[in-house]
C-alpha cells in the first residue's frame, strides 16, 4: 500500500482530500439557484441543472451544424461558463439596471478568487475566462446556445405565469436574444426562437 501511495505522490496525483474539495465545489454550485423553474418540476433550476443541460444540447447540435468546432473546448466552456456564480451569484437578464451594471465586475472578482483557490485546476479558470471574453468560435457557440435554453425551460414549465410575473414581453426577448447572433452557427436560430415564442402566445402583453 505504501508503495502505491508513494507512486501516486511521485506522479502528482491529487489527494482524496482535494477530490473532496472539488465535490464540495460541485455541491455548492448546485445551490446556486436561477430565476426560472426547471420545466414542470415545481422547483427552481440550479446551476448544475443548467450547465449539464447546456453541455448536452451543445453536444447534440455541434456535430450537426458546426462539426469543425472542438467538442472538447465546447464541453469545457459549457461546464465552466457559470462557475463564477459560486461567488458572483446568478444575475437575471431582466434584473434592475444597477444589478446588471455590476455583473462583469462581480464575475471578474469571482474568477480571481477561483484562480486563488484552484491553482491546480487552471483549465477550469481558463475556460471560465475564455467564455466570458468569447475568445474563440467554441466560446461564442456555447454563449449563443446558452441564450436559447432558458426560453425552452420556461415554456416547458411555468410559461405565461413566468412571463406575466416578470412582465417580459416578446419585444423584450427580441432585443435580448440578439446575443444569439454572436455565433454564426447559432444565428439562424434567432428568428426561429422569436417566431416560436410568438406562435405559442404566452409572453406578457401590457394592458393598454
Amino acid at each position: 500500500m505504501n508503495g502505491i501511495m508513494d507512486a501516486m505522490r511521485t506522479k502528482n496525483h491529487p489527494s482524496i482530500e482535494r477530490l473532496a474539495d472539488l465535490q464540495q465545489l460541485i455541491i455548492d454550485f448546485s445551490q446556486v439557484m436561477r430565476v426560472p423553474q426547471l420545466g414542470n418540476t415545481g422547483r427552481l433550476e440550479n446551476d448544475i441543472d443548467h450547465s449539464y443541460g447546456l453541455a448536452l444540447v451543445c453536444w447534440f447540435l455541434a456535430p450537426k451544424i458546426a462539426p469543425q468546432l472542438s467538442m472538447e473546448k465546447i464541453f469545457k466552456y459549457a461546464l465552466a461558463h457559470d462557475i463564477v456564480e459560486l461567488y458572483a451569484g446568478d444575475t437575471f437578464v431582466f434584473a434592475h439596471k444597477d444589478v446588471l451594471a455590476t455583473k462583469s465586475q462581480r464575475e471578474d472578482a469571482a474568477i480571481t478568487r477561483l484562480e486563488s483557490e484552484w491553482p491546480d485546476f487552471k483549465d477550469l479558470t481558463d475556460a471560465t475566462k475564455g467564455y466570458k471574453d468569447k475568445i474563440n468560435e467554441e466560446a461564442k457557440f456555447v454563449k449563443a446556445v446558452d441564450k436559447i435554453l432558458p426560453l425552452l425551460v420556461i415554456e416547458l414549465g411555468e410559461s405565461s405565469d413566468f412571463w406575466n410575473r416578470h412582465k417580459i414581453t416578446l419585444d423584450m426577448e427580441v432585443e435580448n436574444k440578439v446575443t444569439m447572433k454572436v455565433s454564426e452557427h447559432i444565428a439562424p436560430y434567432y428568428d426561429q426562437v422569436i417566431e416560436w415564442l410568438e406562435e405559442r402566445g404566452n409572453m406578457h402583453t401590457p394592458v393598454k
